[in-house]
C-alpha cells in the first residue's frame, strides 16, 4: 500500500458519525488522498498517501480501499476526481457527446483500456473531455459505489468561482508534478490545460507559456496559487521574480479547520476541498 505523507485528523471526528459526512477523494498520477467534511463544512480528516513512484492502478486502489478504515466507512457523500492531464475543454455550443474520441484524439494519447468521460461546467458553460484507465475507473465505481465522479479541473474551477466569484486572472494548481492552469478573463474560462514539470526552470516556463498562449500581461494579471507548493521553495522564489501579484488561493472563507497550520492547508488541498463543493 502506499506511504501516508499527510494526516489531519480533527478531534471532533468520530468514525461512529460517518453516515453524517462526506468524503471526497482524489486520484492523482501516483498519489491518493482523501478528505473528511461534515455538514457545516469543517474538515474532520485527510489523509495523503503516496504511492512512492508507482502509478495509480486499479490493484492499487483495491489495497488502499481494503486497509485504510476510514474508506472503509460510509458516508452520506462521496465524490471522486481523477487529477488526469489527458484532458481537453470544449465550449457548451459546441459540444457533442457522440465526439468525444474525436475531441481528444488530437491532443492525447488513447489507448484501448481508456475510457472517456465527460464533466458539464455549467456555470462556465464548457465541458471537460477526458480519458481515464478503464480498469481504474470501474475499480473506483465498484469501491465507492454511489460517488459522483469528475475531472480534477471541475473541482478546481467550481472552489475558484467559490471563491473568487470568476475573477480575471491566472489559476495554477500543482500536484504531483503537474501544473493545472487555467484562465478567467471577462468571467469566462479562456484557457486550462496540464503541464508536467521536473524542476523549477521548467515550472516558471510553463506559467510563463500560459501568459504568452492567453496574452496575459505579467506586471498587472493577478496569479493565484494552490496546491503542492511552499512560499520557501525555488518555485514560488523563481516564479516572483516574474508574476509580481501572488496570492494563495484562502479557502478559509469557506471551511473551518481544527489546525494551528490552517492557512497552508486551506491552499494546499484546494483540490480535496474544492471537491466536496461540486
Amino acid at each position: 500500500m502506499g506511504k501516508i505523507i499527510q494526516q489531519l485528523i480533527s478531534p471532533t471526528f468520530e468514525l461512529s458519525h460517518t453516515k453524517t459526512y462526506e468524503l471526497s477523494i482524489l486520484l492523482g498520477v501516483d498519489s491518493f488522498g482523501f478528505a473528511v467534511i461534515s455538514d457545516q463544512q469543517r474538515l474532520l480528516a485527510l489523509r495523503q498517501y503516496s504511492l512512492e513512484g508507482s502509478p495509480m492502478d486499479a490493484e492499487s486502489l483495491e489495497e488502499l480501499a481494503r486497509k485504510d478504515e476510514y474508506l472503509s466507512a460510509t458516508y452520506r457523500n462521496s465524490r471522486l476526481a481523477f487529477a488526469t492531464p489527458r484532458q481537453v475543454i470544449v465550449p457548451e455550443r459546441l459540444y457533442n457527446p457522440d465526439d468525444h474520441l474525436t475531441y481528444l484524439e488530437g491532443s492525447v494519447r488513447l489507448t484501448s483500456q481508456d475510457t472517456v468521460r465527460a464533466d458539464h461546467v455549467a456555470s462556465l458553460r464548457t465541458y471537460f473531455v477526458y480519458a481515464v484507465d478503464g480498469r481504474l475507473e470501474a475499480a473506483a465505481q465498484r469501491l465507492f459505489s454511489g460517488s459522483r465522479i469528475f475531472h480534477l479541473g471541475n473541482a478546481l474551477l467550481e472552489g475558484q468561482r467559490r471563491l473568487t466569484n470568476h475573477a480575471d486572472g491566472a489559476y495554477f494548481h500543482l500536484l504531483d508534478g503537474q501544473l493545472f492552469a487555467s484562465v478567467l478573463q471577462n468571467g469566462t474560462l479562456a484557457f486550462f490545460n496540464a503541464y508536467q514539470y521536473r524542476s523549477a526552470k521548467d515550472f516558471v516556463y510553463y506559467a510563463m507559456l500560459v501568459f504568452e498562449q492567453a496574452v496575459l500581461s505579467a506586471e498587472s494579471t493577478p496569479v493565484y496559487l494552490s496546491g503542492q507548493l511552499v512560499e520557501a521553495s525555488e518555485i514560488y522564489r523563481l516564479l516572483s521574480r516574474y508574476l509580481p501579484l501572488m496570492e494563495f488561493m484562502d479557502s478559509r472563507a469557506i471551511f473551518r479547520f481544527d489546525l494551528e497550520n490552517d492557512r497552508e492547508v486551506a491552499y494546499q488541498y484546494f483540490d480535496l476541498l474544492s471537491l466536496s463543493l461540486l
